[in-house]
């Protein structure tokens, strides 16, 4: 549905399962991330900091220890180079069991890599996962989640570009939803990252 009727399917579903009120916008505005950022508790953004360093730290190394590869073999050469896609989608769960940690093990991950555009989807995020999104230089968010967001980060709407690859884990509706665009789209794996 999402495919076929783009930001009107989002929005709908989205407000029928809850994750939206009506006259609730289903992009996120940036400035509303770093107010959730500034107001969290001084000892939570710490946290939240502190694991995004860590995360960074460690998908720089990653990154440093891949290298292009080219050989001669008979014929010709053969190899592999690195290249990261051009736009991602991550998506952290919300709702009842909220999970700033998906938005820090996704994002920054995929800026460290290269990903010009980095996009999130969480439904009903709350504040630590509105502020793990501004520690982690998300500049696109969506305020829904589900198999709905699934669709449009891998489609695309008038709003969210089609995305190349989907990271993240979810709940069954959200693993069902990465199985069937897998092919369409890469996918970390259905548990998440």
């Amino acid at each position: 549905d999402v495919r076929l009727r783009g930001d009107t399917a989002l929005i709908e579903h989205a407000v029928r399962l809850g994750d939206l009120d009506p006259n609730q916008s289903v992009v996120v505005d940036p400035a509303e991330l770093a107010d959730a950022f500034e107001t969290l508790e001084a000892d939570d953004r710490a946290a939240l900091v502190r694991m995004a360093q860590r995360v960074e730290r460690f998908a720089r190394a990653q990154l440093a220890s891949m290298r292009p590869l080219t050989i001669d073999v008979p014929g010709g050469h053969a190899g592999h180079r690195i290249a990261p896609v051009e736009r991602a989608g991550c998506y952290a769960p919300g709702g009842r069991y909220p999970l700033p940690s998906s938005v820090i093990m996704t994002a920054p991950v995929a800026r460290t890599a290269g990903v010009e555009d980095v996009w999130l989807a969480s439904p009903r995020p709350s504040k630590a996962v509105l502020a793990a999104a501004h520690i982690s230089g998300v500049r696109q968010m969506l305020r829904v989640g589900g198999a709905h967001a699934i669709a449009a980060l891998a489609y695309g709407t008038d709003t969210v570009p089609a995305c190349d690859a989907i990271v993240g884990p979810g709940n069954r509706w959200v693993s069902a939803a990465k199985r069937l665009v897998a092919g369409d789209v890469a996918i970390d794996m259905l548990a998440g990252p």
